[in-house]
């Protein structure tokens, strides 16, 4: 008779579990010294740049004399702007930066800080607001550090993706997951997105997902959250598609693409079965645009399209994916239902048609100062007892009292604000406006100009490069 014997399970080897932890850090950290330098944080500034009490002056529109609310605990004076800070990719060393649209779209000035801490001013930012990718052109720029792009079409689900970017301004910050779908269809992109678990906040958008080599497999667009946190679902532009719409906005200024003229709504079961008893799901068309490709190929509304190009439409099937391939002169074949009857429709795509913005003229100064140094874009006021206490300005605070700050300039892009004072020109201590334009009068338009500031926030020094303006205007009181 036989005994048995319980055998003990051999122990985990631990040690080749650590090892591959390790190899797994030591690439994501190499993947990170590597990429970080061709990864910048994007600033896109909005509007007029006021200091907090200047701010609350205007919106109240009130006199001069009044008496400033409690504000312990209120926003510094970035509050009400609409600034956006994100992240952008450096895809050319020569200047360009690849980031999202919805970052940089209808900025007044757009500023990039590089890894080594060096900032750029945007000369040109040009945005496709379907696809949310832009570019920017770097004033200035070059030997710049340049990221290499991968083929996104060869990703899988479960490969290790790092995300470098910058949330929340905290730059160049490096997170690592895997990717949960390599086709994720959302409502507000024209095309499928690369789904991820790497960390995506705010600030993060533009910025780069890697493979384990270092390589762009897409460019950040944003998470999906119903609390503003991050809740592991992020999503990222394929860099294929990002560099094909990168690359006509360089060459062309515009994205292409083909439309077909029309619009549908998806039929439930239900809806569907109300329409006609053979099918349980479809695309109703409710409108189809006069003048059309669908109008000229006989599509009407009222019908319902089941298959496009062969393949079925059922409950899961993207109504984006009909205009997916954007790529026009291409023909696309659409089964539609119509009076209980099967019609086979052939569609040829065309350039869809472009509205074109009027280019608007430089618009003169206005508002109220008593002297405009176009020079350095400043609208320039003075001051007195009252608005020294409304602007919350120190008692013994002279200048000149900035009232306006002009978008294209050099000024805005660092920051000056409506609200602060100007108490130093270079060497010499201004006391007013009559003195800021005398001492001005006097410099060597060629070189910066370095001002010292006065504001509710303390005092600190700026230097501005002034415009080749050569006329000065005059405001109103």
């Amino acid at each position: 008779m036989s005994t048995l014997v319980a055998v003990e399970p051999k122990a985990r080897d631990r040690t080749t579990e650590i090892l591959s932890a390790n190899n797994l850090s030591r690439v994501v950290r190499q993947v990170a010294d590597d990429v970080s330098p061709s990864i910048v944080t994007v600033y896109a500034l909005r509007g007029p740049r006021m200091t907090t009490p200047m701010r609350w002056r205007e919106e109240a529109n009130l006199p001069q004399s009044f008496s400033p609310p409690n504000r312990e605990h209120m926003a510094s004076s970035t509050s009400h702007s609409d600034d956006a800070q994100g992240s952008g990719v450096i895809i050319d060393r020569r200047g360009c930066v690849l980031t999202c649209s919805h970052v940089v779209e209808n900025a007044n000035a757009v500023v990039v800080r590089t890894a080594d801490g060096r900032k750029f001013h945007a000369k040109a930012v040009i945005c496709d607001s379907q696809s949310d990718i832009a570019i920017i052109k770097l004033a200035g720029a070059e030997n710049l550090s340049e990221a290499e792009l991968a083929d996104s079409d060869v990703i899988s689900v479960g490969d290790w993706v790092v995300s470098v970017a910058s949330p929340y301004d905290l730059q160049r910050s490096v997170s690592a997951g895997i990717i949960s779908s390599t086709q994720r269809w959302v409502a507000s992109s024209p095309h499928p997105l690369i789904q991820n678990d790497a960390a995506t906040n705010p600030g993060s958008s533009g910025g780069a997902l890697l493979n384990l080599r270092g390589e762009v497999i897409g460019i950040i667009e944003g998470a999906f959250t119903t609390s503003g946190d991050f809740q592991g679902i992020g999503f990222a532009t394929p860099i294929n598609i990002a560099r094909d719409i990168a690359e006509q906005l360089q060459s062309k200024g515009y994205v292409e693409r083909g439309y077909f003229g029309f619009e549908t709504q998806t039929l439930t079961p239900e809806m569907a079965s109300l329409i006609d008893s053979s099918v349980n799901a479809g695309l109703y068309v409710k409108d189809v645009q006069r003048h059309s490709p669908a109008k000229h190929a006989g599509l009407r509304e009222g019908d319902v399209i089941t298959k496009f190009d062969g393949k079925s439409i059922n409950q899961l099937f993207d109504p984006a994916t009909l205009t997916a391939d954007a790529e026009p002169g291409k023909s696309h074949v659409f089964t539609v239902l119509r009076e209980h009857k099967v019609v086979e429709i052939e569609i040829r795509m065309q350039k869809a048609p472009r509205e074109v913005a009027p280019i608007q003229s430089e618009m003169p100064p206005n508002g109220s100062f008593e002297y405009f140094d176009s020079s350095l874009g400043l609208g320039l006021s003075s001051l007195n007892t009252s608005i020294i206490y409304e602007l919350e300005l120190p008692s013994d605070a002279h200048g000149a009292l900035i009232t306006q700050v002009a978008f294209d300039s050099d000024a805005y892009r660092e920051g000056v604000a409506a609200g602060m004072a100007i108490a130093r020109v270079n060497d010499t201590t201004i006391h007013g406006v009559d003195e800021y334009r005398e001492v001005t009068s006097k410099l060597d338009r060629e070189k910066p100009v370095l001002l010292l500031l006065q504001s509710n926030q303390g005092k600190h020094l700026v230097m501005l490069h002034t415009s080749r303006k050569d006329k000065d205007g005059k405001g109103t009181n």
